[in-house]
């Protein structure tokens, strides 16, 4: 065998599907490419290579992740990080908007966010509008007050052009928001590709992602 044909193996092996094992929580037991023996009494999923970038190019542990069924398609997994809050993650899928993504922004958003994906730190901002701050702030208590009944929102990145296969989440504290304007997140610098799904609470979001 050529060596091109050897790389193309290895590339398609290395891009093959992924099996996973876990417990009725979803905590996983076993991941890998072949199926196990070891693990027959346990659940089983299969997921794409696509699925499994949010370990794999992060250098993420199985252990921060757990398997969930897609609320909205039976027998359809997904992988969902510990730290997200999974009932919010569960009933959100049913309700989330896609942000656009924009070649260029307006001043006329209520929510402005801008990724740089040639940044690894502070590469996600959020910024709210100057106005509805300022009213916001001139009338409110900005310590103590929920917008449209909530107090945060969630900013989603996932598999384009569907809201139920997550590579990274990130939580916007509102009172922060509008007491700073702007706030800087750390997230993965290979989010280019990705869409990004907000439950809506703003009438208004720009997206856009620096390249």
């Amino acid at each position: 065998m050529k060596l091109h044909e050897l790389e193309q193996a290895r590339v398609k092996q290395q891009q093959s599907d992924r099996h996973f094992y876990f417990d009725e929580s979803g905590n996983i037991l076993y991941y890998g490419r072949a199926e196990s023996d070891e693990y027959v009494e346990s659940h089983h999923a299969v997921m794409t290579y696509e699925q499994c970038k949010i370990i794999e190019e992060n250098n993420k542990s199985v252990n921060d992740f757990i398997v969930i069924m897609d609320p909205a398609n039976e027998g359809v997994f997904t992988l969902v990080n510990k730290q997200i809050e999974l009932e919010s993650f569960k009933s959100a899928t049913k309700m989330l908007s896609l942000i656009k993504k924009q070649d260029a922004l307006s001043p006329n958003y209520d929510v402005k966010i801008e990724y740089d994906s040639s940044k690894k730190s502070d590469n996600l901002i959020v910024t709210i509008n100057d106005k509805l701050r300022s009213n916001v702030i001139s009338t409110l208590d900005v310590n103590n007050f929920s917008f449209k009944g909530a107090n945060f929102f969630n900013l989603y990145f996932t598999t384009e052009k569907d809201p139920h296969f997550m590579f990274e989440s990130v939580k916007v504290d509102l009172v922060n928001l509008f007491k700073d304007k702007e706030l800087k997140y750390s997230v993965s610098n290979k989010l280019n590709n990705c869409d990004l799904f907000t439950k809506r609470i703003f009438d208004k979001y720009e997206y856009k992602v620096i390249k």
